[in-house]
């Protein structure tokens, strides 16, 4: 692979107090005669204040965080062709690969583009109020999340696949996930975990008020539609679309969300040459 030159460190301050670990990898990056700049995020909406011309002929973004890091991270780098790694300062960790004990063997590897890189796909997301866009081009590494606005009241849904009527459900909402995001809010909620790698779109069912409903698998050319219904017929249906956490969208009665695989990806690297069910197989601790 390329051999790095240049680094960006994105720090979760929260995690990284006083952003030490960061400055002590970006002292490491410069005794090696390389160059680094650290930005840091404390909340999960914060914009880090970089620009494009950060971003420029960068070669390796750094992310000190966890998971919900590396989401974020995803996010601010989106229109940015640069890989990222993630360093562990959270907890499980599934798509953050170095832990802080390694970092400057991490850096050494990066340096002579002895790593790996891994194409992540997402999922993109369109939703409509009467027949109108009200949100488009909503990009999400990990899951589109349609919950209910209550914390009392369950929400009622209709599915569509490829515009035809799939199924009718009440629950307290949905998640469709990409490969990535089947170790995520899939998995708590019961369902698969699929190969990071694969092209396709998980959908998983929270705690449906049905026995029939279950995890389903779809393919990549497969569009999902979710339209919020009034299946108690009193006008309270109310509910929240989230991808990644991230971009919240409210939805009213009637209104469609969309989601389908996404034509942009994310270059994760990768130091271990371990398969991803060995992977998985450590930080689920079997």
């Amino acid at each position: 692979m390329k051999k790095c030159e240049k680094f960006i460190i994105i720090a979760n301050e929260l995690k990284d107090t006083d952003l030490k670990q960061s400055e002590m990898l970006a002292d490491y990056i410069r005794s090696k005669g390389k160059s680094v700049s650290i930005f840091s995020v404390r909340d999960y909406n914060e914009e880090a204040g970089i620009t494009d011309d950060d971003f420029e002929s960068a070669d390796m973004v750094i992310v000190m965080g966890g998971d919900g890091t590396m989401l974020r991270v995803s996010h601010i780098i989106e229109n940015h062709d640069i890989p990222m790694i993630g360093v562990n300062l959270g907890t499980v960790g599934f798509l953050t690969e170095v832990n802080v004990a390694d970092v400057k063997t991490m850096v050494d590897r990066m340096i002579e583009g002895d790593y790996r890189i891994e194409e992540r796909r997402k999922l993109k997301g369109t939703i409509l109020r009467d027949g109108k866009v009200i949100a488009d081009d909503i990009h999400a590494l990990n899951d589109a999340v349609l919950g209910r606005e209550s914390m009392l009241k369950l929400i009622g849904f209709k599915i569509y696949l490829n515009g035809e009527f799939f199924d009718e459900c009440e629950a307290d909402g949905v998640i469709i996930a990409t490969p990535t995001g089947s170790t995520g809010y899939n998995l708590s909620a019961g369902g698969p975990i699929v190969n990071p790698g694969a092209s396709l779109l998980v959908m998983t069912p929270i705690s449906p008020y049905s026995l029939s409903m279950r995890s389903v698998i779809f393919g990549d050319d497969d569009e999902i539609s979710l339209e919020l219904v009034d299946k108690r017929h009193n006008g309270q249906n109310r509910a929240l679309i989230s991808f990644d956490g991230y971009m919240n969208v409210t939805m009213n009665i009637g209104d469609i969300a969309r989601v389908k695989v996404s034509d942009k990806s994310l270059k994760i690297a990768r130091l271990d040459n371990a398969s991803v069910y060995e992977i998985l197989r450590r930080k689920l601790g079997g």
